[in-house]
């Protein structure tokens, strides 16, 4: 191999690979070419070293980078990796590419390069928000932040991935024709002082027949380098947002913590968001309207009632009326001209970026959060609009790039609220924060609609935009943070939801399958108790993400698997969703699922339907609109054995804490362990020749009925715990 190619053993390869270094020495613009590796190149004042290691089956590639004039030089990209791009066995449209998009809310998806669901707003405000190196050529090129996965079907996949993420905002660039693949570090025009040294991220390339398992090494990887923050424990909770909107009272917040307990539901966390601040920036100045009492009686009334408080602010921001920007008006990123940076628009106030470099807005910040714990009590604190941090602009530290500016905020934050309590991200890009949170919103805000009211825009509210992201971004949970999802709504349809009962339940599933935080967001108060049952069956979380089986498939992805193995058994839970506007038939075979060859009993969850044996296929032939069909597989025994529990979506995962056939007494024991009230169901499968001879719960006979031949279903409620016996006896 030349020192221009890079390969792997009946994989792609990589030819005309080179680095480049853009920077100034004053106004005069430079490039830096590098074609060889381990071999320094002199320019105009900048002496630059492209590393090239191997690691695993493929390379770390990065650049190391020194001032050698008298004079400061100012960096503005260098481009790791720059080549055509690969041969994959295919021409480049009939590509997928895993497009990573920069914050929390901006659109991930494997994108085909022909027919993609991509749509590019190109407005002013989704440039700021989503695409932070949007530059005139933007058109024809693909851009993913920190990782970008090439695949060519059946089997020819490229990794191109950052391992490290603290210092650059880092991306992957493709061009749709195939003319050009570079990966590059943005150093912002930062200045190089005279013998001073900077390395660039470090990227990591690897090839492989399977692009999932590619992307979750990847994951796997930045996560260790980056020491991310994994917790034991899966936050549930209750948020004030998806339904008062910042409208909420004091009285509406502690009304929901009374129902909250008069209907034992089991969450934990009582998030309070946005809506109690006069201004975005003045945290304590509190809204009297709505808490005429001030913040502490209710963080004093949610901790009497055994739960923990959450407040949301939105840290790296001050609005144009706030007393905070009135104050401090020296505190904010600044643009070209002098005028303070737009971080964003909140409900038509413009808020400015803070200057998380500035030790005065550090100190302000550690002091705010010390506070919000110490007097209110606060252990779980969302953090939202990160992005104004990283906003393009001058800074009190011109040597911090943006990536630095933010992640010195993020660790300003965390420094205060301590290591035990729950730091959970939002609208963040995501690289500089790995970490620092315990969780990140991985997608769109979720919203009362389907579909979003603009159909173009990726990044809009909606439920199907929620969703699409939290699937995508699936492989990242457990490995880069515990993902949020966003928020959980199963209140019935009217004027405040117009989610259809299909599309709640989706809501529901997927949320279910995919592990991570559960809090709801309905007025509690007022929902119809029916509807609690939906969120009782989505608690706890398992902790554990499904896999979107398809993600390089389909842009939507429609199939997510849920693998269970306990000392007892195994089985499989499968998420099976349409898109579709339309009722249409889907098949899912046992081969797609990549289950081991068999026969397994088939039990479709909502429908609370027996689907029989199958060793091939299920076919769902009415498979309804924005409907998700959860089916459980469950290997045929030939004793008596525990098909399914319906106290919750992934059907045994958590409530089920034991199970034992007893032989010799032909005995079948269950433990079931759940927190709060619950009812649900038990069902066995009874094959030839044993025959049922009681079920007792907690010592007591129960009556059973039998749904069809050879199973057994019992009904319960579920208090904490039950013990479900099963007698049989052969005939």
């Amino acid at each position: 191999m030349d020192n221009t190619t890079l390969s792997w053993p009946h994989g792609p390869n990589l030819r005309d690979v080179s680095a480049v270094v853009h920077y100034r020495l004053g106004e005069a613009p430079h490039t830096l070419r590098l074609t060889e590796p381990d071999r320094p190149v002199q320019g105009p004042g900048l002496q630059a070293l492209w590393r090239r290691e191997p690691h695993g089956d493929g390379y770390h590639l990065w650049l190391e980078l020194t001032a050698s004039g008298d004079a400061p030089v100012y960096l503005e990209t260098a481009d790791v990796l720059t080549s055509p791009a690969p041969d994959l066995g295919a021409p480049p449209a009939a590509w997928r590419v895993y497009q990573n998009g920069w914050q929390s809310w901006s659109p991930a998806f494997a994108r085909h390069l022909e027919g993609t669901i991509y749509a590019d707003p190109g407005t002013p405000e989704y440039r700021a928000a989503h695409q932070p190196h949007w530059e005139p050529d933007y058109d024809g090129l693909i851009s993913s932040e920190w990782v970008a996965v090439l695949f060519a079907p059946p089997a020819t996949a490229l990794l191109l991935s950052f391992v490290t993420a603290k210092d650059q905002l880092a991306e992957v660039r493709l061009r749709a024709d195939g003319s050009e693949l570079t990966a590059r570090c943005h150093l912002d025009g930062v200045p190089l002082a005279p013998g001073a040294s900077l390395r660039t991220e470090t990227l990591w390339l690897e090839a492989g027949p399977d692009p999932l398992r590619l992307l979750e090494a990847w994951a796997d990887g930045i996560g260790r380098e980056m020491g991310a923050r994994v917790p034991s424990f899966t936050p549930t909770g209750w948020c004030t947002w998806y339904y008062f909107y910042g409208e909420n009272t004091a009285d509406d917040v502690l009304d929901n913590l009374r129902t909250i307990a008069d209907y034992r539901l089991p969450l934990d966390v009582i998030l309070i968001d946005d809506g109690y601040q006069t201004a975005i920036g003045d945290w304590f100045s509190i809204n009297t309207d709505k808490f005429p009492e001030g913040m502490e009686p209710v963080a004093e009334a949610v901790r009497a009632a055994g739960h923990r408080l959450g407040i949301w602010t939105a840290p790296f921001g001050a609005a144009a009326t706030s007393q905070l920007f009135a104050a401090h008006p020296d505190w904010t990123v600044r643009d070209e001209a002098g005028n303070p940076v737009v971080g964003w628009v909140h409900w038509g106030v413009p808020c400015y970026a803070l200057d998380c470099t500035h030790p005065e807005v550090l100190a302000w910040l550690e002091e705010t959060f010390r506070r919000m714990r110490r007097e209110w009590g606060a252990t779980f604190f969302k953090i939202d609009f990160l992005f104004a941090a990283a906003r393009p602009g001058r800074r009190y530290d011109p040597t911090a790039t943006r990536a630095q500016a933010l992640r010195r905020g993020v660790e300003a934050i965390r420094r205060a609220i301590g290591d035990d309590a729950f730091l959970l991200g939002c609208g963040a890009p995501l690289g500089p924060c790995i970490g620092l949170v315990d969780g990140m919103r991985i997608g769109t805000d979720v919203d009362p609609n389907w579909h979003p009211i603009f159909r173009y825009d990726l990044t809009a509210a909606s439920t199907e935009n929620a969703l699409r992201n939290s699937i995508t971004r699936a492989p990242f949970h457990n490995r880069l943070w515990l993902n949020d999802p966003d928020c959980l709504l199963v209140r019935q349809r009217g004027p405040d939801l117009d989610l259809v009962l299909n599309e709640m339940r989706t809501l529901t599933a997927v949320i279910a399958l995919l592990g991570g935080l559960t809090l709801n967001s309905d007025n509690l108060a007022l929902i119809r108790p029916g509807r609690l049952k939906y969120l009782r069956q989505a608690l706890p979380p398992t902790g554990i993400a499904a896999r979107p089986l398809d993600l390089f498939e389909r842009e939507m992805p429609r199939l997510l698997l849920l693998p269970v193995e306990r000392d007892w058994g195994r089985w499989w839970v499968v998420g099976a969703i349409n898109w579709e506007d339309r009722t249409v038939e889907t098949t899912v075979r046992l081969a797609d699922l990549g289950l081991p060859p068999g026969r397994y009993h088939v039990f479709h969850y909502w429908r609370r339907r027996y689907l029989g044996v199958t060793d091939d296929a299920v076919v769902l032939r009415r498979h309804q609109p924005h409907e998700t069909a959860v089916l459980l597989f469950k290997p045929v025994s030939d004793r008596p054995d525990l098909l399914t529990t319906t106290f919750h979506v992934c059907q045994g995962a958590v409530e089920v804490a034991d199970c034992r056939w007893d032989e010799a007494h032909g005995l079948l024991h269950i433990a079931l362990e759940k927190a709060g009230r619950q009812s649900g169901e038990v069902w066995l499968t009874v094959p030839e020749p044993w025959a049922v001879v009681e079920v007792r719960v907690d010592g007591d006979r129960r009556p059973w009925v039998s749904p069809a031949p050879g199973l057994l279903r019992v009904g319960l409620t579920l208090e904490g715990r039950a013990e479900v016996v099963a007698r049989f006896r052969r005939e």
